[in-house]
């Protein structure tokens, strides 16, 4: 075999190992290593799940590859004793038999791929799209699919010299790793696109100042992060808009989950600080919102009728706040009794309540 031969036949096996690593639906593997360390040098690339192994052998030509050759490979494979299951790779022209005869020595022939190294850079790069699309990234600019096909590949041919088994964990951290440096932008999206927050009630009480006659808010919360890495919220923001005023409210204290009396609606409450919230979680928390005096916004007693209310949420790692939730409440002279009082009033918000209304 010639050096030029060698060289593909290795780029070759390092495609297939990427191809296969990017595979979704299929079981989830745990470490995969290129050229193991195991005596008798048949195995190329050997995949380890939870409960299950697999050795890989990968043979490449030019020439068309015979049933003969293939048998022998797949004996030699199949008494290595390296892993619970074998796999024969093939890259080119292979005889029909080979199809319609496998497996051989309990050795599985998967349908050959070509060995064309640009072909399988393009299914490399179709595949790695599909796969960051599963690990709920945005789409990824074609340049930029190219360029971390070539670069995982490297690690892969570089972990190879020392047998380096390279955990799932990793493989997923350098992909994060390069989208985060050349494109953040899809880091920031996938982290605002896949955590919610549920609302769907306010609570309005008096404000402790005696002086102020705006309410005081306290919104029940749960923050759902339905991503792979942990969110971590900053500070919230409420805006509410009624006829020709506005108001900002921000978080002022987190009250105890357990609702008490009205006496104790600030009793145990800590001060609103950022707080993290771990992949496939929720996080539910109760939120004490006050008045912010600036120019522009009133502070004063609310008035009767419709007010609207925008929610904001600033997540790390995200430059922008954005706003999650609107909703509409109607008040009414009734809602004063809380002012100068330990009372609050309950406000459910409820979209199916303002359907009806319009039937």
């Amino acid at each position: 075999m010639s050096g030029q031969d060698a060289i593909r036949g290795f780029a070759v096996q390092t495609l297939i190992c990427l191809l296969n690593a990017l595979e979704t639906g299929a079981a989830q593997w745990r470490f995969v290593t290129i050229e193991p360390d195991i005596a008798g040098d048949k195995v190329d690339i050997l995949w380890v799940y939870d409960n299950d192994s697999l050795a890989q052998q990968v043979k490449s030509s030019k020439n068309q590859i015979g049933r003969a050759a293939v048998e022998a490979w797949c004996l030699e494979l199949s008494q290595s004793g390296s892993a619970n299951r074998y796999q024969l790779m093939l890259a080119g022209p292979i005889a029909a038999a080979v199809l319609e005869d496998s497996p051989f020595h309990g050795v599985e022939v998967p349908t050959p791929t070509s060995m064309d190294t640009l072909a399988l850079i393009d299914q490399a790069v179709t595949k790695l799209d599909r796969y960051l699309l599963a690990k709920a990234f945005p789409p990824i600019p074609l340049p930029m699919r190219e360029a971390m096909v070539s670069l995982v590949s490297a690690r892969l041919i570089d972990g190879s010299i020392r047998a380096e088994k390279v955990s799932r964990e990793v493989f997923d951290g350098w992909l994060q790793e390069w989208i985060l440096m050349a494109y953040p932008a899809a880091v920031q999206q996938r982290l605002s696109a896949n955590c919610d927050v549920l609302w769907s009630s306010l609570q309005i009480a008096g404000p402790q100042s005696l002086g102020n006659q705006a309410y005081e808010i306290v919104l029940p919360l749960s923050v759902i992060n339905g991503g792979l890495s942990v969110a971590v919220v900053e500070w919230f923001l409420l805006r509410v808009n009624a006829k020709d005023r506005q108001m900002l409210y921000r978080p002022e204290m987190r009250l105890p989950a357990n609702v008490g009396s009205d006496d104790d609606l600030r009793r145990g409450a800590v001060a609103f600080a950022e707080f993290a919230v771990n992949p496939g979680r929720a996080e539910a928390l109760r939120v004490l919102f006050a008045p912010v005096g600036r120019a522009g916004f009133d502070t004063g007693l609310w008035p009767d009728g419709a007010h609207e209310l925008e929610l904001w949420v600033k997540f790390a790692a995200v430059p922008d706040p954005r706003k999650v939730k609107m909703a509409s409440v109607h008040i009414s002279i009734d809602h004063r009794a809380v002012l100068g009082s330990t009372q609050t009033r309950t406000i459910r918000l409820s979209t199916l309540d303002s359907f009806i209304e319009t039937l």
